[in-house]
């Protein structure tokens, strides 16, 4: 034989081509991950690399970029604080308990927020001068609006020497820049809930504490969505009880004693978001009920969506101790505590978890059923090839014998 025998090669290790199922991941800690960062509410998807002169887009960073360094999150942190004071302000100011103040108090206060909303619009707009565009986009935006009502008039008071109030308080419209302390909370466009790490860790298995840890654990994974929506209630409450009392004044009943100050007795706001609707106290102009419909709205979504997280966290939570007691089961003796399971949801996988057994998903199923079936086809194939070489080595030796057969 001159020429060497073919032989297919196989390759040795079949296993490396098959999918496992990937380390879940742990829970989101970093308040980053909670709150992707983001640009400001009318530009999140703009790219500033554009805006010149090079102040103007750090400017623009300064103000509407609060992650982009530690002086823009202070500035950040500074109108946050101005929004709520001036809130705090005109809310106090037209309360009964505080009428012993003097009105050059309230008028100063009232000049010193004016003046440092001025400088903010002004620089807010400044930041937008690189193109027309950007500039009138601004001043035409719904925040470029607020923020123009809210210091406008009184700029037009100073200049006529006359209360616009008579006509309507326009210093009730700084409360709409409560939105603005809101957006932080923006970031989070989907509840995350996220999938809880496999653990190794013992469960109770008595019901009546297991119950009490599961509602524990639930309220615990959910707190940032529960925070999120207080603040907003707390938000919308604020808004729109100040709206109904300047709404709701002309129509005084010393009787009823409806809506006494700012607050607008927050009975009533109480049990129209809450949908209970006791009717004691009710709108009494065309202005107010229509204000109130919002609110009607506004209160189905308050009911459904923290049952909605709370709900679906109970469910994750209560799953995975299930899981657990079945997985000790020879351990029933031993009682684990809320904080021990706790940190068992929420430390990261071992390097021996990597070695459990996981639940594939049916895409990685199908995977591995395709290499399988390729790797069979091969494995036929050489096999196949390998049957040929051997018949041509006998052929092979069998004509050598007859050669040497009829040579004798």
């Amino acid at each position: 034989m001159s020429g060497a025998i073919p032989l297919s090669a196989i390759r040795t290790s079949v296993t490396s081509q098959f999918l496992s199922e990937d380390n879940r991941e742990g829970p989101v800690e970093n308040i980053e991950d909670v709150f992707p960062t983001s640009t400001s509410l009318e530009h999140s998807g703009d790219d500033i690399a554009h805006i010149h002169p090079p102040w103007k887009r750090d400017l623009y960073e300064l103000l509407e970029q609060p992650t982009s360094s530690p002086s823009a999150f202070v500035v950040h942190v500074l109108t946050t604080s101005l929004i709520v004071v001036s809130a705090l302000v005109t809310v106090m100011e037209t309360m009964p308990a505080f009428h012993y103040i003097s009105g050059g108090i309230w008028f100063g206060l009232e000049t010193s927020l004016v003046a440092l909303f001025t400088v903010e619009y002004i620089a807010r707009c400044t930041a937008r001068t690189y193109s027309l565009g950007a500039f009138v986009g601004w001043i035409t935006s719904f925040f470029g609006i607020i923020d123009l009502l809210a210091i406008l008039p009184y700029y037009i008071e100073i200049g006529l020497q006359k209360d616009t109030a008579v006509l309507f308080r326009f210093s009730i419209l700084r409360t709409f820049r409560l939105v603005r302390v809101f957006r932080p909370f923006r970031y989070n466009n989907t509840l995350l809930l996220y999938v809880i790490p496999t653990c190794s860790n013992k469960v109770s298995v008595e019901s009546r504490f297991r119950t009490i840890e599961v509602m524990y654990l639930s309220f615990r994974r959910s707190q940032h969505a529960l925070l999120a929506l207080s603040f907003f209630i707390l938000m919308v409450l604020t808004v729109f009880s100040t709206l109904l009392y300047f709404t709701e004044r002309g129509t005084w009943d010393e009787t009823l004693e409806t809506f006494i100050d700012v607050e607008g007795d927050p009975s009533q706001f109480s049990v129209t978001i809450t949908t209970v609707g006791y009717g004691e106290i009710t709108p009494r102009s065309f202005l107010g009920r229509l204000i109130t419909i919002p609110l009607l709205l506004f209160g189905l979504l308050l009911i459904a969506l923290p049952s909605f997280v709370l709900g679906r966290e109970f469910s994750i939570v209560w799953a995975k101790m299930t899981q657990n007691q079945s997985r000790n089961v020879t351990d029933l003796g031993t009682n684990a505590s809320a904080s021990s399971l706790h940190t068992s949801l929420n430390e990261n996988p071992t390097p021996s978890d990597s070695l459990r057994e996981r639940d594939l998903t049916n895409r990685k199923l199908a995977q591995n059923q395709a290499e399988l079936s390729r790797q069979i086809t091969e494995l036929r194939t050489a096999m196949e090839t390998q049957g040929e070489t051997l018949r041509t080595l006998l052929e092979i030796v069998e004509g050598k014998q007859r050669v040497d057969g009829s040579g004798l």
